[in-house]
């Protein structure tokens, strides 16, 4: 599995590949899940997330950073799918270019809803549109992938963390 980021969106390769709708289109259908899901996962330290907004410039621009707490609440949905309560407590906004202040960030809502698809030991996170918001790999207690909230509205912003730095661990 490969996780890339091309024009400000993530693009995954596996060996399945996943339609809008979050359905495994190879024919073959997901792998069944390796470990259970079910539970509250929580970070044990705060997590970088960075930010990345159009708000200055006519391109999506690094301008802050912050410190997040994070807290999924996995319930099963059906055999390969999951419902995920996400909350998270912020803290250390930091503008990160003086050039963008204010830098047109809207803060994300917390809880967020969202569901998961899993195959084996991959939790795959989207919103209800569907759009994949992070890819995670997961054993019986520990969690870790990489998160990107990319949307536009009057102006796009980019709320992500780096590769494989947001880790949960189940309480």
């Amino acid at each position: 599995m490969v996780l890339k980021r091309k024009r400000g969106h993530w693009i995954l390769f596996t060996g399945f590949l996943l339609t809008a709708c979050g359905v495994f289109s190879d024919g073959e259908g997901p792998l069944s899940p390796a470990r259970e899901m079910e539970g509250t996962w929580q970070t044990t330290f705060p997590v970088t997330f960075y930010i990345k907004t159009d708000y200055c410039s006519s391109q999506l621009e690094l301008v802050a950073s912050e410190e997040r707490e994070v807290t999924m609440i996995i319930t099963r949905d059906t055999d390969y799918t999951v419902n995920i309560e996400l909350r998270y407590t912020g803290s250390n906004f930091t503008v990160l270019d003086s050039q963008c202040d204010p830098t047109g960030y809207v803060p994300d809502v917390s809880p967020m809803y969202l569901r998961g698809n899993i195959s084996g030991t991959q939790l795959t996170v989207m919103n209800s549109e569907p759009r994949v918001l992070g890819i995670f790999q997961f054993t019986t207690d520990l969690m870790e992938g990489t998160w990107s909230d990319m949307w536009c509205g009057v102006y796009c912003q980019d709320v992500y963390t780096e590769e494989n730095q947001l880790k949960l661990t189940r309480q």
